[in-house]
């Protein structure tokens, strides 16, 4: 017998997520077990339910992407994160699925993408990554910030946009927790930013480190 993908969807416009819920509801491996139109209804469906999918809008209204990513982390440990947005390949896009999603696909994708990806997901293989867009040089002023940093800061900078959490850079490197945040607040100030999301960010347009080639599964194991 096939094994069940339960799926819960949370898009910021009522129609398309019930639209969207009909047609992966017919399919007979996927059961949607709810429908959240914002960020607050969602962590607390996600609790509720421990989907083994969370179809997520990027733009989905009420707290922030980074902040509703954490909390769905924590209520759900087990449950795997598929990101729509508008552009499933910018740096924006690779910046926050490097701290909180699985997957990413663009919103004008068909109901037989998702399906499939919801799939790759439940299987636990990786979806579709969002790439930085490469650019010929850097700006000089960019040079002097990443030139600021140290070797270690460019080391766990470089493990964060691929997607490890503070827990897990600070068990592979034989730091402390409090170490590595110590060091990423350092990032932080060096570069200008104030959140990981845009630390990534910063680190993939300006080729600070490579763009990662496939995300850690590990960020919920913290």
């Amino acid at each position: 017998m096939t094994n069940v993908v339960t799926l819960l969807l949370a898009h910021q416009h009522v129609l398309v997520a019930e639209g969207l819920g009909m047609l992966l509801a017919a399919e007979d491996d996927l059961d949607v077990v709810g429908l959240a139109h914002h960020s607050g209804q969602a962590i607390e469906l996600v609790a509720e339910h421990q989907p083994t999918v969370l179809v997520l809008d990027a733009e989905l209204p009420v707290g922030d992407l980074e902040e509703t990513l954490a909390e769905v982390g924590a209520a759900a440990p087990a449950t795997r994160l598929l990101l729509l947005a508008r552009d499933a390949h910018s740096a924006t896009t690779a910046a926050v699925m490097a701290v909180g999603a699985d997957g990413c696909l663009a919103k004008d994708c068909s109901s037989r993408q998702v399906a499939a990806v919801v799939r790759k997901l439940a299987a636990g293989e990786p979806a579709v990554m969002a790439t930085a867009a490469r650019t010929p040089g850097r700006d000089p002023s960019v040079e002097l910030l990443v030139g600021t940093l140290t070797l270690r800061e460019r080391e766990i900078l470089g493990l964060l946009t691929s997607g490890l959490t503070i827990r897990r850079i600070s068990q592979k490197l034989c730091l402390s927790y409090q170490t590595v945040r110590s060091h990423l607040y350092t990032v932080f100030v060096k570069l200008g930013v104030h959140t990981q999301v845009e630390a990534v960010r910063f680190a993939l347009e300006h080729q600070v480190v490579e763009a990662p080639g496939s995300l850690a599964t590990e960020r919920r194991s913290a």
